[in-house]
């Protein structure tokens, strides 16, 4: 599990190339490059590697995506945006539905409570959304049936992520929730004991 010495040797590999290559360097002395390197390469380090776990990121969501053959698909958020924590599974999902209107400013207590009530100590929060899309793979025909929603923040900014389905086909919906948004009673929520 996880990054190995080979695959991160990969990665270098791959930018030395880049860089050796690039037609940006080869006219300037090694001697002013070295003091560049000297002088930005811990805030380069780091921005790569914050480069290459958003890209990781878009990836995996979008490879969920792609491999669920939606019929259509809404995203109104940047892919490699949605997060993916890593901390659940398709396993450990449940479905909760409140039979009325749910509010998203109320969503994640009432979670929370249906958690305890279930025997939870911290009751339930929501899937990730890259859980959520596994999930949608592994069954389509429960997404035809009603819609699955969760709920999840990038930047500090409310988002959700909905399956539905329709006229025999099957959609995911995701984008800037707020507060306010309401979901209707039928919607059955993604949550993991939390």
């Amino acid at each position: 599990m996880g990054f190995t010495r080979g695959l991160t040797t990969k990665l270098s590999d791959i930018t030395d190339h880049g860089l050796l290559k690039s037609p940006m360097f080869q006219a300037i002395p090694t001697s002013e490059l070295d003091e560049f390197v000297k002088a930005v390469g811990p805030e380069v380090r780091d921005d790569f590697a914050k480069l290459v776990v958003r890209r990781f990121q878009g990836w995996l969501i979008q490879a969920a995506i792609d491999a669920n053959a939606f019929d259509n698909k809404y995203i109104y958020v940047e892919v490699s945006d949605i997060p993916v924590t890593g901390d659940d599974g398709i396993d450990q999902i449940r479905e909760v539905n409140f039979g009325r209107t749910m509010y998203n400013r109320d969503l994640p207590e009432a979670i929370k409570r249906r958690g305890i009530e279930d025997g939870f100590a911290n009751g339930y929060k929501f899937a990730s959304p890259l859980a959520a899309l596994r999930w949608a793979k592994k069954n389509p025909d429960k997404q035809r049936q009603k819609p699955r929603g969760i709920l999840f923040y990038v930047g500090g900014q409310l988002c959700y992520l909905c399956l539905g389905g329709g006229s025999g086909g099957r959609f995911v919906d995701v984008g800037g929730g707020s507060p306010g948004g309401c979901w209707l009673g039928d919607v059955e929520f993604l949550v993991v004991p939390a």
